[in-house]
């Protein structure tokens, strides 16, 4: 093996040896995979799960990370020929502002999971008007600030800090100085190797620092009860520890003889490069699988629909999960076998989905909300199946409803547009096709008041919907209401698992339908209401809502409760 045997000697020659080749190798392909990873990420942007991770914000983050990670990859290969001023401004800037934007987009996590579990909660109102008064206004605007944008704001300072600090520190201390600039009496150069061992440099660490052993455990402290199905907390858990050790082994390796030994082959900042490229694979990758998987369950619900539908089409002629006689012999454990394979597609169908939001939504809801971070979905389909269930049972007057109950019902559809369609009044928008919600908006966003805007909090603000707040992730563990027959399968371990855990509620829920005391104060006039407005106005949504429900949040809800209750019946 060709090896410099001075490694890193600030000589006149690069290091161009097997070690500089294999650095330079693996930079290289490392930034082709990750940005291919990126692009994929763009192209399915659209994805709601992509969505809530702030995508531009999360590539910005490891694009300033992936710059200063090149720089310490191929500081052994270009051997000081790359102007110590340069290299400090890349570690000064690049460095701790791509660890802030990082910071940034992981409390996301923690402002999702809380506005979500804030969808099961039903306040007053989802909107509010804007305060007259300038400073009322501004106080008012930061109160409703979530913790995330206070956390934007700060992170934000803390740039604003660090670039000050840094143009201060390279303007006032010789060794950072290059023949070509001046800034008053300092216009010298000290030499490559001492410049880099100024204690000017310390600052441009203390980003990674404070992210690794103060913002990072902290963030871990924050998200320790979410469990999520997108990898985000398991994200937070490898980036904080990964990245204890990088800050104290550089330093260390800068200013102790210790490392005198490795630091002509290993240079110090290359202490930080483990930690990085392990933020930068989870921001990337984590999402990148997550696809992968959505798509694989995707093709997989299709096939069982497709399958179960074929079985349906044939007409057969007994139950699923008809009882057995012989309770021990080898034909009860292949019927069994055979039940359980039946009920798991009965629950993946759109019957089952359908029973589901119909008698108890409640369990899915908080799956949604805790777990998938999808709750608007649910609540949008309960909100539009009950909104039209009282629209069918309105008074009508000549074989058409009356206009007061016209009006009545168009009030309480531009307030489930506002509450689950509108992206300027919502938080959490459902994810529909383009020209789907573009005839939504041609419906309804005329008719809503100039001085409404979005709220710091978005709820479900649909009395109707009958959804009651669930704070323990376990508390609906026997409430699943899932199979299409009544019949309650009688023997072996699988029925036992489905007696424990498919039982239907003993009564099921009125649906009522009572406006919300938020719609009255609108003013919606006849004018607003367009003449294309009619009890199906929501039904293209609908239906595009509930297919990606049943071949996403729906497929993962039925596995983890399959899983739950193999859990229970093994422990019993």
């Amino acid at each position: 093996m060709g090896l410099n045997a001075k490694g890193r000697n600030w000589g006149q020659l690069i290091n161009w040896d097997d070690l500089g080749k294999f650095y330079a190798a693996f930079i290289i392909a490392w930034t082709v995979l990750l940005y291919a990873g990126a692009v994929c990420l763009v192209w399915n942007r659209r994805l709601a799960f992509i969505k809530i991770r702030n995508l531009p914000l999360a590539i910005a983050a490891v694009s300033f990370l992936h710059v200063y990670l090149v720089k310490i990859f191929l500081a052994y290969t270009t051997n000081g020929h790359f102007l110590c001023s340069a290299e400090f401004w890349i570690m000064s800037i690049y460095l701790p502002f791509g660890i802030a934007l990082f910071q940034a987009n992981l409390i996301r996590l923690k402002s999702i999971s809380d506005q979500q579990r804030q969808l099961l909660a039903k306040p007053p109102s989802t909107f509010h008007k804007l305060n007259p008064s300038v400073w009322g206004h501004a106080r008012a605007q930061w109160q409703s600030l979530r913790d995330v944008q206070k956390s934007y704001l700060l992170v934000g300072y803390g740039m604003l800090i660090q670039l000050v600090i840094t143009a201060v520190l390279y303007a006032t201390t010789p060794t950072l100085q290059n023949d070509y600039t001046s800034y008053g009496p300092v216009t010298h150069d000290k030499g490559q190797a001492l410049c880099r061992k100024s204690p000017q440099w310390i600052p441009s660490a203390f980003w990674q620092l404070a992210w690794a052993w103060l913002y990072g455990p902290y963030i871990l402290f924050s998200v320790r009860n979410i469990h999520d199905t997108h990898y985000w907390r398991l994200q937070v858990i490898v980036s904080v520890i990964s990245g204890l050790s990088g800050t104290p082994l550089w330093l260390a390796a800068v200013f102790s003889t210790a490392f005198v030994h490795i630091n002509p082959w290993f240079v110090p900042p290359m202490w930080l490069a483990p930690g990085i490229i392990v933020m930068q694979f989870t921001t990337i990758f984590f999402p990148v699988y997550e696809i992968y998987q959505s798509r694989s369950l995707m093709r997989t619900t299709l096939a069982i629909l497709e399958a179960w539908e074929d079985k349906k089409n044939a007409a057969e002629s007994e139950r699923y999960l008809t009882s057995s006689s012989s309770s021990h012999s080898l034909g009860t454990n292949v019927s069994s076998s055979k039940a359980s394979s039946r009920l798991h597609r009965e629950l993946c169908s759109m019957s089952s989905l359908e029973k589901a939001l119909a008698v108890n939504p409640d369990p899915l809801l908080h799956f949604a909300a805790t777990k998938d971070f999808t709750a608007e979905n649910i609540l949008f389909l309960v909100q539009v199946s009950r909104w039209r269930q009282a629209f069918q049972a309105a008074p009508c007057l000549g074989g058409a409803i009356t206009d007061v109950a016209r009006s009545h019902f168009f009030e309480s559809a531009l307030q489930i547009y506002m509450d689950r369609v509108c992206e300027r009044t919502t938080k959490f928008p459902i994810n529909i096709e383009w020209q789907i919600r573009r005839n939504l908006d041609n419906v309804f966003a005329s008719a809503i008041p100039a001085n409404v805007h979005r709220h710091n909090s978005d709820f479900a603000s649909f009395e109707s919907a009958a959804i009651q707040p669930v704070h323990d992730q376990d508390d609906t563990a026997d409430m699943l209401p899932m199979t299409l027959s009544q019949e309650v399968p009688r023997q072996g371990a699988t029925t036992r698992m489905a007696l424990h855990s498919y039982m239907f509620p003993v009564e099921k829920a009125e649906h009522k339908f009572e406006p919300h005391p938020a719609v009255a104060p609108l003013g919606i006039s006849r004018a607003m209401i367009r003449d294309d407005f009619s009890e199906d106005v929501f039904n293209a949504a609908e239906k595009s809502i509930k297919y990606l429900v049943l071949t996403n949040t729906w497929q993962k809800f039925v596995k983890y409760r399959e899983e739950k209750s193999s859990w229970s019946s093994f422990e019993c």
